[in-house]
């Protein structure tokens, strides 16, 4: 999960930067597509350490209460995953 946790945070920097550049220069499409492939890497990121939480619950916090999680109380997680 820490691992997750990880690549989420990373992936969020990334998507970060290519929305800051996309930004800067919104008629560029090279900067678009990196925006968007960034965003898509967030996402799949972000789906993959709420459903990591689910299973490691056995079920017991659902994927909705996951995705709160993940978004909510980062902090928490990483500290409890430390």
């Amino acid at each position: 999960m820490k691992e997750l946790l990880e690549r989420l945070r990373e992936a969020e920097k990334r998507a970060n930067e290519a929305d800051r550049a996309f930004d800067l220069d919104p008629e560029n499409e090279e900067k678009e597509a990196a925006f968007d492939e960034a965003y898509k890497a967030e996402h799949k990121a972000f789906t993959t350490a709420a459903e990591e939480l689910v299973k490691i619950t056995a079920g017991k916090i659902d994927i909705k209460t996951a995705r709160q999680m993940v978004q909510g109380k980062r902090e928490q997680l990483e500290a409890l995953f430390a």
